[in-house]
């Protein structure tokens, strides 16, 4: 049935041990043995390219950190953090007899405050670095970032200070009542007498004035520099016929008049801070404000019968707190955070006191005797930990650490470690 082709068959078994072919007819062993080489100019393009990206990113970065870019910081970060010595770690004992709880500032893990009797700034390690000598009988401290102002309240003496050394000593013309410092170094100061209610005087980073307004009416309690240093926000209170009234100055230094000026009938700003280059908070006995649309607004937000028990400015988030006690004691504090449009981003609901209180990034801390609680902004307590006897204020570092100022002592804590005086290390 089958008939067979010999000549075809024949064929078939004189190639039976043939090379096999692939589909492109290269033998496989050889189209295994091949590579793909990437050209020159495409690794080229490649290496282009991520560095391109990389060099845009430090870009944006460095415009949008650019105030703080300066020489001086660069310098500074350098020569103390990555070159400089290290001290032997905290706690560190203060140098004097006191520090009073608004004389505390820490700025990247750089502490410095102001005591009865020095000045001092310390490294992130503990390490000394400035210690000058203070003269004042209420020695008040102000700062912003690396810059400070020194003064004593109701002196005429001040003096100004980066982290590591004293830059100008100055004598104003009547005693100094508030002040402020910009971190370009700029500054202004408020003082008494010389026929006017208070003086307000503007300096530039040469200390050369370069701007001076007369209050008639106010004595101004509380002054704001902008971070630029080319204006303030002034508070001031006033009696009349046994009323308390408070005016907020909005001053721009190249101009003769206010920018704006705003009464508030029955109330007294305690402390103002800017919060963005064109807004400010004012936290006042019965309620707190927010400086708007360069001071053509006043924000009001209503304690509602609540005692304020604490608050904190946190500028580097645009931020301030507050601790409104439900009790009337001081106590079972709610923790409320407010951007700076005046807006609530967050709020927590608690049963401690508030004896210093700072916020940092979405949480916030309260010092509740020698106990620290750590709120998220969802108002659940992330952590709690034995701060140390005496403590007085906490400023957070970081959502984890935070340094705490006691009646003798600087303490740097790690907040993860959750303890009781029973159990702290």
């Amino acid at each position: 049935m089958f008939k067979k082709i010999k000549g075809h068959y024949a064929e078939r078994m004189a190639n039976k041990e043939r090379t096999v072919i692939s589909y492109e007819d290269v033998p496989l062993d050889d189209y295994e043995q091949e590579k793909t080489e990437m050209s020159v100019t495409a690794v080229k393009k490649i290496i282009f390219g991520v560095a391109g990206v990389l060099l845009l990113t430090l870009i944006v970065f460095a415009f949008a950190n650019r105030e703080k870019l300066t020489w001086d910081n660069i310098s500074m970060w350098w020569h103390y953090e990555v070159l400089g010595t290290a001290g032997q770690g905290y706690p560190v004992n203060i140098v004097g007899s006191e520090a009073e709880q608004g004389n505390f500032s820490v700025h990247q893990g750089r502490v410095a405050y102001a005591s009865d009797t020095s000045f001092v700034t310390l490294n992130n390690t503990g390490r000394e670095v400035c210690n000058l000598q203070l003269r004042y009988t209420k020695p008040v401290m102000k700062s912003k970032e690396n810059r400070y102002f020194l003064f004593g309240l109701g002196e005429k003496d001040y003096q100004i200070a980066s982290f590591d050394s004293k830059l100008y000593s100055g004598t104003a013309d009547g005693g100094i009542l508030a002040a402020d410092i910009a971190a370009n170094g700029k500054y202004c100061y408020v003082i008494e007498g010389n026929g006017y209610y208070s003086q307000l005087y503007a300096f530039d980073a040469n200390n050369n004035r370069m701007f001076k307004y007369s209050f008639a009416e106010y004595y101004i309690n509380s002054v704001t520099i902008n971070s630029s240093g080319t204006g303030c926000v002034a508070c001031g209170i006033s009696n009349s016929e046994g009323e308390i009234k408070t005016c907020v100055y909005v001053l721009d230094f190249a101009r003769d008049e206010p920018l704006a000026k705003h009464e508030i009938e029955g109330d007294y700003i305690i402390d103002s801070k800017y919060l963005s280059g064109a807004r400010a908070a004012l936290v006042g006995g019965n309620a707190s404000y927010v400086v708007l649309t360069d001071g053509d607004e006043l924000r009001r937000i209503d304690y509602e019968g609540k005692p304020l028990a604490n608050y904190c400015f946190c500028p580097e988030s645009g931020t301030f707190s507050l601790a409104l006690s439900k009790s009337g004691d001081g106590r079972s504090c709610d923790l409320i955070t407010y951007n700076d449009g005046g807006d609530l981003i967050y709020s927590a609901d608690t049963s401690f006191s508030s004896e210093s209180l700072s916020s940092f990034r979405g949480v916030t801390a309260t010092l509740d005797g020698n106990m620290v609680y750590v709120f998220n902004s969802d108002g659940s307590q992330r952590y709690s930990c034995y701060a140390g006897t005496g403590s007085e204020r906490i400023i957070l570092t970081s959502e984890s650490e935070a340094y705490v100022l006691s009646v003798n002592q600087i303490r740097k804590l790690d907040l993860t470690h959750q303890s009781s005086p029973d159990s702290a290390y």
